[in-house]
């Protein structure tokens, strides 16, 4: 492991370049990029943390809090606000367009954008189930055109999809166990749980079958554990974790081995995330951004696994309990 850059907050690996976004006395946001022997300023932002959602027709899509900004080498100019408190977390490419997710409290909402000029509010969380808190997560199957959207907190509807470009929306998955990213490969969909029900998790979505499977997993040493991405590099999973701040590989799915923790965040951290780019995992903690290779994926394996599966029966009988209370709880309602 090579730690390059401290006070990195957020990365992006776009058409061979590096976008790094660092903090500036946690007051500014300075994005600098990387290519194969060079190192050079893209842009300055007025706002800390930063967080680079996408490239789009040359941009890049950044977020800082509450206001989204397109950033050239030139200027940033921001082009959308939301409301006090919340802010853009992810974003996507689909149907040409550009489409953003707000987190953050009340109604949420997902954005759509075709010139990075007018932003529109495509739909909200609460048009979905109105008994869900906000949106976790975008992603977009490129193969079957299907855009992905995942929601919480505390509601049934946790996935659901559109086939239309964000037209119209169906649920795909009513149940307890609650997600925040999704790899979407060939055949299938890799979820990461985000769950307050189940320690740890991942969920895999058979896409032509319609099936899913769940695997329950925990960590010795705490209560839970909460994914924020997951990818690939080369035949092994790459998963990033919020808390425990950690960067763990994985060739199953199943368990998980540590390429790196960092035990002085004691809460939630939004901004682990972790790419292959060029041969190698480049990561990003919310303080520095560290490079691994596959020498690196080698020792993490011999290592005690920090994910494991488990036999899991009281959290699957209160997952059983949580969706039998909340489908009801309506009717209940009504006595």
């Amino acid at each position: 492991m090579k730690l390059m850059i401290r006070n990195a907050i957020s990365i992006k690996a776009i058409n061979g370049r590096l976008y790094v976004a660092i903090s500036i006395n946690g007051r500014k946001c300075r994005i600098i990029e990387l290519t194969n022997d060079s190192i050079r300023d893209f842009a300055s932002l007025p706002r800390a943390p930063c967080n680079i959602l996408l490239e789009f027709c040359d941009n890049l899509v950044v977020s800082t809090g509450g206001i989204l900004y397109v950033v050239s080498s030139e200027r940033a100019k921001p082009v959308l606000k939301t409301k006090h408190g919340n802010w853009f977390w992810h974003a996507v490419e689909a149907c040409g367009k550009v489409f953003v997710q707000e987190y953050g409290e009340g109604s949420t909402g997902i954005y759509v954008s075709e010139d990075l000029k007018d932003f529109k509010l495509l739909v909200s969380n609460k048009d979905i189930d109105p008994s869900s808190k906000q949106f976790h997560y975008i992603a977009f199957d490129e193969e079957r055109k299907v855009l992905i959207a995942i929601l919480g907190d505390g509601n049934i509807v946790r996935v659901a999809t559109s086939s239309d470009c964000g037209s119209s929306w169906g649920p795909l998955y009513k149940g307890p166990w609650q997600f925040m990213p999704v790899l979407v490969e060939r055949d299938r969909w890799v979820f990461g749980f985000d769950s307050g029900i189940a320690r740890d998790g991942v969920a895999i979505y058979s896409v032509d079958e319609d099936m899913w499977r769940f695997a329950l997993l925990k960590t010795d040493g705490y209560r839970y554990a909460q994914f924020t991405s997951i990818t690939r590099f080369g035949d092994y999973y790459i998963g990033c974790l919020g808390y425990p701040t950690a960067v763990l590989v994985s060739k199953d799915l199943l368990y998980w081995y540590p390429l790196y923790i960092d035990l002085t965040f004691t809460e939630y951290n939004c901004f682990v995330d972790a790419f292959a780019w060029r041969n190698k995992i480049i990561a990003v903690t919310g303080r520095e951004l560290l490079v691994f290779d596959s020498r690196d994926v080698e020792e993490a394996f011999r290592r005690k696994p920090l994910l494991t599966p488990y036999r899991a029966y009281l959290d699957r009988v209160g997952g059983l309990l949580y969706v039998y209370v909340l489908k009801r709880l309506p009717w209940m309602l009504k006595l």
